[in-house]
């Protein structure tokens, strides 16, 4: 009965967050398709510049305390406020820090205009560890129903108040007070509708527990949020805002594809398989089953979308962001791999092997920018071609305590998502080939959309993929 109990747990937590990411994404797309004409290019790299320091801080905020939180299964009321008012405290901290070196960032940058965006911006870190506790309270619980509800009111009002400031011509600053509102709105509702409240405590043991588990998860992913904004970084300083901004829409739209749906498999899993922690052979049966989901959902979107790139560009954003398509062409073939890449390393924090983690994240990172060396003279096309190198090299690293612990090395999982690579592959070829024939128009899109779907879905089913059962039995 328990094990039936969080089989329909993590079903209705999948559900929920498809809902909470498809509704969400929609808004974000319908909106950034707006501002998009209404704001130029160049102020959006202005933002795209600012990105890399606040995600930083948002690191350091959580230092790894809520996937400790979440992997504790009897966490008590003071292991709660012990986290909390650590996470105000170097909310506070972080946001004095950005306010004080913001003319540094500017300079660094030859923009002036950079330092109040920086400090305005940066107010939402405060806002937002307010409810950080909360927030990770409802993922434990799987009571993702809720957190649909209020990320969705904060993403539509939020919205609605950045178009309302782009067609005022508030240019960049619209994009600002979009970012600000929908931190402070969502914030305000999780508040008011999450019951739990800190209690005025902080445990030296509780802390001492969690940053023995969490230091590790803070090292690796300051480690990996400094190394996915390397190349926002780089293209700022040595490229145009402009450059920037057409490379951020282009990693932004694979984040739909990609980022997205392995978010939501990946907050749903955790909690589920944090409880089957001690049991290796339903960890590698769960492991299994997820990762062949993930491909045969993730692979299609991602090849789909760089099949469809150009005409997809044109018809959303205009032709002034045209370029932004040449760079989405190719780093789909990077980004399709990231729910692999994920999820192998999900079984190490399972575990509790945040040192493992770590090391694999130092490897890998050290590789990477070994490669953005190499490409950042060739060009912006070159560094994205250096990506997919990157991303390829890296799973043979991630996969590897998989192979040793569970049996699932490289070459096995290969073996598993052959059939959907094969498949996916197909279906890109033959919508490449009907965009090109039919130009980057609406006509265009709407064909090659319909050919790759008929290709990839046709084929499932004529070759009985089992993947088809698994997601009707997920509907069921």
């Amino acid at each position: 009965m328990a094990e039936q109990s969080l089989k329909r747990k993590a079903v209705n937590g999948v559900l929920w967050r498809i809902a909470e990411q498809g509704a969400n994404q929609v808004i974000t797309l319908v909106v950034s398709i707006i501002l998009a004409r209404l704001i130029m290019p160049d102020q959006f790299g202005m933002i795209a510049m600012l990105v890399v320091f606040t995600a930083i801080a948002e690191v350091f905020i959580d230092s790894g305390f809520s996937t400790a939180l979440i992997r504790k299964n009897d966490r008590t009321q003071e292991d709660c406020s012990t986290v909390y008012w650590f996470n105000i405290i170097v909310a506070i901290i972080c946001y004095c820090i950005l306010f004080i070196c913001a003319p540094l960032v500017a300079d660094f940058y030859g923009m002036a205009e950079l330092t109040p965006i920086l400090r305005v911006t940066s107010i939402r870190l405060v806002i937002g560890s307010l409810v950080g506790v909360h927030r990770t309270l409802l993922n434990a619980e799987m009571n993702f129903k809720a957190l649909t509800k209020f990320n969705l009111c904060g993403a539509i009002i939020s919205g609605s108040i950045g178009i309302v400031f782009a067609y005022l011509d508030f240019k960049v600053w619209a994009l600002v007070l979009q970012s600000l509102a929908s931190t402070t709105i969502t914030s305000m509702i999780v508040w008011f509708k999450v019951k739990w409240r800190p209690s005025f405590v902080f445990s030296k043991e509780s802390f001492r527990e969690f940053f023995g588990f969490g230091s590790k998860i803070l090292g690796s992913r300051l480690l990996d949020t400094i190394y996915s904004n390397i190349y926002a970084i780089t293209i700022g300083k040595v490229y145009k805002s402009a450059d920037l901004a057409f490379y951020n829409r282009a990693s932004s739209l694979t984040q739909l594809t990609a980022t997205t749906p392995t978010g939501i498999l990946q907050s749903v899993t955790y909690p589920t398989l944090c409880k089957l922690q001690d049991d290796n052979e339903a960890l590698k049966h769960g492991y299994r089953r997820t990762i062949r989901l993930a491909a045969f959902v993730i692979f299609p979107l991602c090849l789909g979308l760089g099949a469809l790139a150009y005409p997809l560009i044109n018809v959303l954003y205009t032709v002034r962001w045209i370029y932004a398509a040449s760079l989405l062409s190719i780093i789909v073939f990077s980004m399709m791999w990231y729910p692999i890449h994920a999820i192998n390393l999900n079984y190490l924090i399972v575990k509790g092997r945040s040192d493992l983690f770590l090391r694999l994240e130092v490897i890998k990172k050290i590789q990477g920018v070994a490669i953005l060396c190499v490409t950042i003279p060739m060009g912006l096309e070159a560094m994205c071609w250096g990506s997919v190198c990157s991303s390829l090299l890296s799973l043979v690293w991630n996969t590897h305590y998989n192979g040793k612990f569970l049996g699932m090395s490289i070459i096995a999982q290969l073996r598993d998502l052959l059939p959907t690579l094969l498949l996916a592959g197909a279906m890109f070829v033959a919508a490449r080939l009907t965009a090109n024939a039919l130009g980057n128009g609406a006509l265009s899109l709407a064909c090659s959309t319909a050919v790759g779907a008929v290709v990839y879905l046709g084929g499932a089913w004529i070759f009985r993929f089992p993947e088809i059962e698994e997601i009707r039995n997920i509907r069921k």
